[in-house]
């Protein structure tokens, strides 16, 4: 995608434009930014997905009392579908494009922005009425609307982790105060920023696609690189003082202590740009539940997946992973599955290439399986599961 070109589906912004000014600062909401838009789903396949025990899903009910609102989390039952009839309800599935890589379409015009932020693409049905409440998000979304339409509502208030109502199993707003809406229609997409607050209503069955980017908490990050760190220190090293003065005060605890201990915690936090990179990219690609890949019980060797190439089979990137590349140093690093593959730096085009591949054929591989390190590369990301063998391919 040429970054200067205007976008249609943002308005005619360029990305650069849209990234300056909108991104973690505003909403943007686009009147029939995909044109002619269709779901790439009915709503029965949408519904099918639900009764997925590996695919995230859940129930939002709305319903009157001191617990207006009532979660349930999948996989569905028919039981769950047999209830429906007389209540507002909403279906919200995650992870649709892990498990339907078909419909990565649906996050391909944001690839602007690093993919290492996408979380996943979400999809919502619901009937009449059907909402989930005025609530707020940790993440940049972008709304695009399937069938039916919806009432969008947003405030520009300051959120909190205080202003939740009490006694709900999600978190909603409490004091929702309307500031912009708009009655959205097939094609229609509205952008929201972190920690907006938003409240959609079904309007007729609807349907709505979510193309959320997560951004990691700072408590997580810190807790998983200090245990990193800690990973790091030999288990037998201990606290020394060789020179060790006589106490005068008995029970005081000193500077030279304290000193002693200083220069334990700064070597063990010691660290530089590549190591922070190195776990970074590992941090960043753990896998989510389910999509963890599978290890071969029967390795591979080299010369089975040239055989199997050379016959007209192919190779699939696993489509639940998130792959990310980054030189560091003289080593060219994939970064997948929460773990990190390197390889020198003139391997960079075999890397890049797996990162932006769905498939991978002979003709594709023919000038890498040539290369026992590039072979022997391939045939380990097989055995370790991020990429598959696909014969129908």
């Amino acid at each position: 995608m040429a970054k200067a070109q205007p976008l249609s589906f943002l308005g005619g912004l360029t990305a650069e434009t849209f990234l300056r000014e909108y991104w973690q600062k505003k909403p943007l909401f686009v009147k029939n930014a995909f044109p002619n838009f269709e779901d790439p789903l009915s709503a029965d396949e949408i519904a099918g997905l639900a009764f997925e025990s590996f695919i995230p899903s859940r129930f939002i009910f709305e319903k009157g009392g001191e617990r207006p609102w009532q979660l349930k989390m999948g996989p569905a039952t028919e039981d769950d579908f047999a209830t429906l009839k007389d209540k507002k309800w909403m279906l919200v599935v995650n992870d649709v494009e892990k498990n339907l890589p078909e419909l990565k379409s649906m996050t391909a015009p944001f690839t602007f922005i690093p993919n290492w932020r996408l979380d996943d693409l979400q999809v919502s049905l619901g009937e009449d009425g059907g909402n989930v409440g005025a609530h707020w998000d940790d993440y940049d979304v972008f709304l695009i609307q399937g069938m039916g339409q919806k009432k969008w509502q947003i405030s520009y208030l300051p959120v909190s982790e205080d202003d939740f109502l009490k006694g709900v199993d999600i978190r909603l707003i409490e004091n929702f105060k309307v500031d912009e809406e708009w009655i959205v229609e097939p094609g229609d997409m509205l952008y929201l920023p972190p920690r907006i607050g938003h409240y959609g209503v079904n309007i007729g069955r609807s349907v709505t696609w979510s193309v959320g980017f997560r951004a990691p908490k700072h408590q997580e990050m810190f807790r998983d690189f200090i245990e990193m760190k800690f990973d790091n220190i030999a288990e037998d090293a201990r606290f020394s003082d060789l020179e060790l003065e006589v106490s005068t005060q008995y029970g005081e605890l000193t500077d030279d202590a304290i000193d002693r201990v200083v220069k334990v915690i700064k070597e063990g936090l010691l660290t530089n740009r590549d190591e922070i990179a190195k776990w970074f990219g590992v941090f960043m690609t753990e896998p989510k539940m389910y999509q963890t890949p599978e290890l071969l019980e029967e390795k591979l060797t080299l010369e089975a997946v040239m055989t199997f190439l050379d016959e007209g089979g192919a190779l699939e990137v696993h489509p639940g992973l998130t792959f990310i590349h980054r030189q560091i140093g003289e080593q060219y690093y994939l970064f997948v599955g929460g773990h990190s593959y390197p390889l020198p730096k003139e391997y960079r085009d075999l890397i890049t290439l797996i990162v932006n591949a769905e498939y991978l054929d002979f003709d594709d591989l023919e000038d890498y399986l040539s290369n026992n390190i590039a072979g022997e590369f391939i045939t380990k990301l097989l055995n370790e599961g991020v990429l598959t063998m696909e014969e129908d391919e």
